[in-house]
């Protein structure tokens, strides 16, 4: 089945429909809560909730234990002690409660994912759909792919107005990040964090060109699975951000270029463009960081507006970068 993307590329940011009949895709996308179930539970409960836990979740509740909440080790006695700590703390039990209050059942959320992963599966029909699986992770980690979960610290979404938010560390969550910790960003960080693990080429070694033009491939697909989200939600840009990117493109285009960083290998120029910060070095401070996501993103849709016939998949198969950088010309 084709699938033209050239609709998706109305104006700059991506917040043209894409209608992608998902109608014959057998999908009742289910959010695990193991949130709630160590938090609803006694905290003297958490042996029992544990092995529970390790029986519903697999290998997955031992990645939750030991890397993202960076507990003990699951077999580790001490456990049900470190649960019962974290459980009870006044601070974790707080955001906890935002969580439940903000979000709910986060049912308008189990219904943007069933609808992406149908969209997904209909571009991509042989690859697998992931468990979602949702944690409170003591702020370590906001979004976790594994290889079969998609794993979502709801905590790092509860509003950057809530008061354990303002306590922490600035030099660890500068305000730009907090920011950005509001509901309306737990799907498209979501998202955009499985496909960036399971959908980008290995490419470490590459240059600055080809690590944009695969950014940009996976902006394109990002689009298409959630063509109802707001451009600057999917970029992770404040409005302003965005709309300063759409009025100087031709800017940081000449800034890339009269540097002679595209073809550069240099880690310094990738991480210029392509890594976070509140706004990008060497452009004026109302950029935002990771600026290189959305100059791949102008490249690929440019590819794609001047090449109709194009589909995602044929997209994502391309694997000369070049072919792409001639489509485009910005001014």
């Amino acid at each position: 089945m084709l699938i033209p993307v050239v609709a998706l590329f109305a104006g700059c940011g991506g917040d043209g429909e894409l209608d992608i009949d998902t109608s014959g895709v057998p999908l009742d996308l289910r959010i695990e809560r193991l949130d709630r179930a160590l938090f609803d539970a006694p905290p003297d409960s958490m042996q029992v909730v544990s092995l529970k836990a390790y029986a519903t979740y697999g290998e997955f509740y031992r990645i939750y234990i030991e890397d993202i909440l960076q507990g003990a080790p699951l077999e580790d006695p001490r456990l049900p002690l470190v649960l019962r700590s974290f459980v009870s703390d006044p601070d974790w039990r707080s955001v906890q409660q935002a969580v439940d209050s903000l979000l709910g059942d986060l049912e308008p959320q189990r219904k943007e994912f069933e609808n992406a992963f149908k969209r997904l599966k209909v571009i991509f029909p042989d690859r697998s759909i992931p468990r979602v699986i949702t944690f409170n992770s003591g702020y370590n980690y906001g979004i976790y792919p594994t290889d079969s979960v998609l794993g979502i610290g709801l905590e790092w979404f509860i509003g950057s107005d809530h008061p354990v938010v303002g306590f922490l560390a600035p030099e660890a969550f500068p305000q730009f990040v907090k920011d950005r910790m509001i509901p309306d960003m737990l799907v498209p960080s979501a998202m955009k964090g499985w496909l960036l693990v399971h959908y980008t080429n290995d490419i470490r070694g590459a240059d600055v060109l080809t690590n944009l033009v695969e950014t940009g491939k996976i902006m394109a697909l990002l689009d298409a699975v959630l063509p109802e989200k707001k451009a600057h939600l999917k970029y992770a840009f404040t409005p302003e951000q965005l709309a300063w990117c759409e009025e100087n493109e031709y800017l940081i285009w000449r800034e890339i270029v009269s540097n002679e960083m595209l073809f550069s290998k240099n880690a310094k120029h990738i991480g210029r463009l392509m890594n976070d910060g509140p706004f990008t070095s060497g452009l004026p401070r109302e950029s935002p960081g990771h600026i290189g996501e959305w100059i791949g993103h102008r490249m690929v849709a440019a590819y794609l507006e001047r090449n109709v016939g194009t589909d995602i998949p044929a997209l994502f198969e391309m694997d000369d970068p070049r072919a792409i950088l001639k489509e485009y010309k910005p001014r």
